[in-house]
């Protein structure tokens, strides 16, 4: 099978397509014949060698978080699956003609999506649900921030919190290049971060109580103003760290508001956390609601790989990019 591959050579690491050997499903796992895969900011730090380690001379580490397709094969063991089922999911090595994954993991694309809207959805959907239900435990009528919400995952953060029963959801950007679709998606407010920060600006939308629930894509420089805007008992999740990963702490804000921190990724959460993530979605989430479907920016050839990453890294899209494999 084909797949697009992150490579080392003397100038620097590259992307080229490689021909490797068809995977093979174990008891519990299914072949998904990958249709469509999105592109997400940790493929960046993929292809860099900092988000996943990249070894000379090693196996070649395949590109992509996620994949939708058609369930091809599966293991003795599977159960609720079936072969032509449409599917999506989180994945290792998306970008592939073929990939195998826990069947656990495996998440039916809505009648009515299309598979590249499929690709678009499953990481971010995991993701927001589970930074804003099972982190941030999030309640109906409590009050929402999100920052870098005119990024993909953001996007999907905000219309996840509007279909959860948030009571005010504010959007935190940097230019307001974004304003009308996402309070097309559920923002009550879009709140452009200045060189004065946000918080005082948040204060005032909630009559200075502050928010109960924040979802930081953009890390250290905002944690400051986040201590400060949360309200008492507020939680703070953080998940990116697009702007770095260090800020000043508080700890007498902390403490007095008796705030919690909790950090989510992917990374170091087993087959088993993956799969309850998942299980927590599909009993809290009716991912036929149109109010969930994704936004896609453009879909391109997966040969195009090159192209598509360097449109995410210069932050010009709105909405996923997705990169086909149909018909190639």
């Amino acid at each position: 099978m084909r797949a697009i591959v992150v490579e080392q050579n003397p100038g620097g690491s590259v992307l080229s397509m490689r021909d490797l050997p068809s995977p093979e499903p174990g008891p519990r796992q299914v072949k998904i014949r990958v249709r469509t895969a999105s592109v997400n900011r940790a493929d960046l730090g993929q292809r860099a060698g900092t988000y996943q380690p990249v070894s000379p001379g090693g196996t070649p580490v395949v590109v992509g978080l996620d994949a939708a397709g058609d369930v091809v094969t599966m293991g003795s063991e599977v159960r609720g699956v079936h072969v032509g089922d449409r599917v999506m999911a989180t994945v290792s090595g998306g970008l592939s003609e073929e990939v195998v994954v826990d069947a656990a993991l495996v998440v039916p694309i809505p009648p009515a999506w299309t598979y590249a809207e499929g690709a678009a959805a499953i990481l971010g959907l995991m993701t927001e649900h589970n930074a804003l239900r099972t982190a941030g435990d999030l309640k109906p009528g409590e009050t929402v921030l999100i920052h870098a919400a005119a990024s993909t995952v953001g996007l999907q953060c905000v219309q996840l919190a509007k279909y959860l029963g948030a009571g005010l959801i504010i959007a935190s950007v940097r230019t307001d290049r974004a304003t009308d679709v996402l309070r097309s998606q559920g923002a009550d407010h879009v709140v452009e971060v200045g060189e004065a920060g946000f918080a005082d600006r948040v204060l005032e939308l909630t009559d200075g109580r502050g928010v109960d629930v924040i979802v930081d894509h953009v890390g250290g420089p905002y944690l400051a103003d986040n201590i400060r805007c949360a309200a008492l008992l507020g939680r703070l999740v953080g998940v990116g760290r697009l702007g770095g990963a260090h800020g000043d702490l508080d700890l007498e804000a902390l403490a007095f508001k008796r705030l919690r921190i909790i950090g989510v990724t992917f990374r170091t959460r087993d087959a088993a956390e993956k799969a309850a993530i998942v299980a927590t979605l599909l009993s809290e989430v009716d991912l036929a609601s149109e109010a969930l479907r994704p936004l896609i920016d453009r879909i391109l050839p997966w040969t195009e790989v090159q192209q598509a990453q360097d449109l995410m890294a210069a932050n010009s899209h709105l909405g996923k990019i997705v990169l086909s494999l149909l018909n190639t």
